[in-house]
């Protein structure tokens, strides 16, 4: 028995939901498809995220997945697409981070610039600066995931389907982020800590509140 026709038969045992034959699975080729897939995006953290959100899928729709060819050539095919699909996203996310650094400059995302906002100029351009530099900072795939719940009003389940990763990765990357920004930011008026940190909807809410008053 050739090594492609074994790995086909623990792939066939993994459909039947064996975790010892996924564990092999993993075990064998994890290390060098993270090798293969640095190659592409050229980061450590983010090819070792791809690879592993790829064998999270793996599992969770193993039921469903047909491999026709060797488990070793979908394994890599499928690595490679990923990357290849990240490296787009991030040319999206550059433009539209452009456009969203120069609308927050402008407080256009923390209120609609067709009525009047008072509590909007609580927010100073040094402020401002501050949370771009603390939303810059973080990883790339964080950042993307942050940008697209905050700034486009994703909702979890939307960007796992959008970036093709899970939904649990989605919460660990935002609760990341928001930690993030809850640290560099504490210094700031707390109203406006959760403008930046709710987003669009928290400020209708808390605007609306106000001028209800």
């Amino acid at each position: 028995m050739t090594f492609s026709i074994y790995e086909n038969d623990l792939f066939m045992q993994v459909k039947k939901g064996d975790v010892f034959a996924f564990e092999r699975l993993f075990k064998t080729h994890y290390r060098n498809l993270c090798f293969f897939a640095e190659n592409y995006v050229k980061e450590k953290a983010m090819a070792e995220e791809i690879v592993g959100s790829f064998f999270i899928t793996l599992w969770e729709k193993r039921k469903t997945i047909e491999i026709k060819g060797s488990v070793k050539s979908y394994f890599y095919s499928s690595i490679h697409n990923q990357c290849i699909k990240y490296l787009e996203h991030l040319k999206v996310m550059k433009k539209y981070e452009e456009y969203a650094s120069f609308r927050l400059r402008n407080k256009e995302l923390l209120a609609p610039s067709s009525n009047a906002y008072p509590l909007a100029n609580l927010i100073s351009q040094e402020t401002v600066k501050d949370i771009e530099k603390s939303i810059g900072e973080l990883p790339e795939r964080c950042r993307e995931i942050f940008c697209l719940s905050r700034f486009e009003e994703m909702s979890y389940e939307d960007i796992s389907v959008k970036l093709n990763i899970s939904i649990n990765t989605v919460r660990t990357q935002m609760a990341r982020a928001l930690q993030k920004l809850r640290e560099d930011l504490k210094n700031y008026l707390p109203l406006a800590a959760i403008v930046i940190l709710k987003g669009i909807t928290g400020w209708l809410f808390i605007e609306n509140y106000f001028t209800g008053l």
